[in-house]
């Protein structure tokens, strides 16, 4: 392999090492898969830890089904490395990022991917209160901007990226931490009920440790509804 001086450590690239000190830290030059050498492999890497997770998502267990079916909508495209590059913005610079995703076949789905920087305990506190509003609204836009949407799917990521320079040598898999969770909004309840028959179901996935009481009772009333 090509050595870079110095090397990049973790998974976002922001800190590195003096090949000196690792190799004095570790016992031996770095090994090919022990580091990321540019911005693709970055990527590339991200993908793969995301793609690993999505059947293991932290809350609502079984949601992964209804993930998967949203996805299948996308014939085969795979999301991972367009996602993978807004986890990479947050782990530089522990903002939130987001990129939404809608195919262009019918009926219309749409995947929001929305990158956090920490655990899912951490971010908790900022989010509760406002992340209810805050995905009916993105929903609510896409189907104002034209999208009869069946159903949007948001995939929250917690990512963390902690390397060391005292300990160099840590696995990247040890190094960088991702979970998931999934939140699904039918297309009934955005104001946008699909035309054709999907496969999708007129489920609601929600965090209720993210909302409030006020807010969870009309969404219960819309579900006694449909049901």
């Amino acid at each position: 392999m090509i050595l870079r001086d110095p090397v990049p450590l973790g998974v976002a690239g922001s800190v590195t090492i003096p090949l000196e000190q690792y190799v004095a830290r570790v016992g031996r030059e770095p090994e090919r898969a022990e580091v990321l050498l540019d911005e693709k492999e970055r990527i590339a890497y991200v993908a793969h830890r995301l793609s690993e997770v999505l059947d293991r998502p932290l809350t609502s267990p079984g949601s992964e089904g209804l993930a998967q079916g949203v996805l299948q909508y996308f014939q085969g495209t795979d999301l991972a490395p367009h996602f993978a590059e807004k986890a990479l913005e947050t782990l530089r610079d522990q903002q939130m990022h987001s990129r939404i995703a809608v195919p262009t076949n019918d009926p219309h789905v749409a995947v929001s991917f929305v990158a956090w920087s920490g655990t899912h305990r951490e971010v908790q506190p900022q989010r509760y209160g406002n992340y209810l509003p805050a995905l009916y609204a993105t929903g609510r836009r896409l189907v104002e901007q034209g999208f009869p949407l069946a159903g949007f799917l948001e995939v929250d990521a917690y990512v963390r990226d902690n390397p060391d320079p005292e300990d160099p040598g840590r696995p990247l898999d040890e190094v960088f931490e991702v979970d998931v969770e999934y939140s699904y909004l039918p297309g009934a309840l955005l104001g946008s009920p699909s035309e054709e028959a999907t496969s999708l179901p007129d489920a609601l996935v929600l965090n209720p440790d993210l909302c409030s009481p006020e807010q969870l009772q009309p969404l219960r009333a819309f579900m006694a509804r449909q049901s």
